[in-house]
């Protein structure tokens, strides 16, 4: 799921950062492309965090996903031809410490009832199925140790 675009971006940040740590160094103009790329990696941790207690894709995309995806592509913009400053470094390391409160429970993507539920640990959510003749039973190992 996507949870910002480059306007999101933009809006959250201003249009010269997006200038700042998109645009090659021969132009003046934000790359589009280049932080639609990077939000999309960034929602992609994002899913990587709140998929183990929310049911993806969500309805809506609350607010502080958003501005936190906003945050992750920043930093993750920065590196090769821009620079990462202090700033841009903590505000990723907020944005990943509060997914962690998120996948363990300390903590809530927000009152979106349209998002549904959460995800009840409890729940099966692999099953193992056997296909018939066990390759590794005590009958064909000789009751010996696998």
């Amino acid at each position: 799921m996507r949870y910002a675009t480059p306007d999101d971006y933009r809006a959250y940040f201003t249009e010269r950062d997006a200038v700042s740590v998109s645009a090659p160094w021969h132009s003046d103009k934000a790359d589009d492309e280049r932080i639609a790329y990077h939000l999309r990696a960034a929602s992609s941790r994002i899913d990587a965090y709140i998929g183990a207690r929310y049911r993806l894709p969500l309805a809506q995309v609350p607010h502080a996903l958003r501005d936190y995806c906003c945050d992750i592509a920043r930093y993750l913009l920065t590196g090769n031809e821009h620079t990462c400053n202090e700033v841009i470094r903590l505000r990723y390391e907020d944005a990943i410490s509060w997914l962690k409160l998120v996948a363990s429970g300390k903590a809530g993507i927000g009152s979106n009832p349209e998002n549904g539920s959460t995800v009840d640990a409890s729940a099966p959510t692999v099953e193992f199925y056997s296909g018939g003749d066990d390759l590794w039973s005590r009958d064909r190992t000789g009751g010996g140790a696998y």
